[in-house]
């Protein structure tokens, strides 16, 4: 089947009037845009209105293999410390760690509750053994400055003695403990402003867009040049501020 060369040359001649009338129309239309990307900033006040912000506190402390000697010993130690880092979530380790912290106040179950929210957790832990790690990294995040550094500390002892004792050699240890914490925000509030009032902007763009582009509404006269034979008639334009009002002449005036 032969293709209209023609055919296809208005077919593309169409595609492009339309996509330069969308895009008049969305020239035209930037109060919209505007004005909805506001409203996208303003939802997004509204939302910290409702969330709040404040400020989390992190520490954490290193655990290490203390296997040492042969290749042999060190891999294996190696492979404990990421074999069993799982065990964090274990009731026990919550216990020993809630012993420690008796003082602070702190229990086991909210330990636990903790560690399954994510606010204590390990990393740099694999189980690959291709791509084990050397170091655990035992993190908290709390809202509390006075306990944060206190609950890496107890909670990384914890877990170290706690696969000591079921190993039955002493395999792990905590080499460098939390000693400060750093801070930081719980909502970056300046990303997600620009991200809240960057998403309405491009999605008011788009549905102006795509709505001038795909409506059967002719916005110029180029769009009917090559649907002449769906034209009924063409009304002419007449801007009444143009208007000239010419007085009569005497010479024009017939007696």
């Amino acid at each position: 089947m032969k293709l209209d060369v023609e055919e296809l040359e208005t077919a593309d001649y169409d595609i492009l009037e339309n996509i330069k009338t969308a895009l008049y129309r969305l020239w035209k239309m930037k109060w919209l845009v505007v004005i909805m990307t506001l409203a996208g900033c303003g939802l997004f006040f509204i939302y910290i209105g409702i969330v709040g912000v404040h400020t989390n506190y992190y520490a954490s402390a290193s655990i290490y293999s203390a296997a040492y000697g042969s290749y042999e010993d060190t891999t294996g130690g190696v492979a404990v410390m990421n074999t069993y880092a799982p065990l964090l979530s274990s009731t026990r380790v919550s216990e020993r760690a809630a012993i420690a912290l008796q003082n602070e106040g702190i229990t086991a179950s909210q330990l636990r509750g903790m560690v399954a929210s994510g606010m204590i957790y390990l990393s740099g832990a694999s189980s690959n053994s291709k791509s084990y790690g050397y170091k655990l990294s035992l993190s908290v995040e709390s809202p509390y400055t006075d306990k944060v550094d206190k609950i890496a500390n107890a909670m990384a002892k914890a877990f170290a003695d706690e696969i000591n004792d079921l190993i039955g050699i002493p395999v792990l240890q905590v080499l460098d403990e939390a000693t400060g914490y750093i801070t930081a925000p719980s909502i970056r509030t300046n990303l997600l402003l620009f991200l809240s009032g960057a998403i309405a902007f491009v999605m008011t763009c788009i549905v102006i867009f795509c709505v001038a582009f795909f409506s059967p509404k002719v916005y110029s006269v180029l769009q009917c040049e090559n649907e002449k034979e769906s034209i009924l008639g063409m009304i002419p334009y007449h801007d009444s501020r143009q208007r000239i009002n010419k007085p009569a002449k005497v010479n024009d005036i017939s007696i």
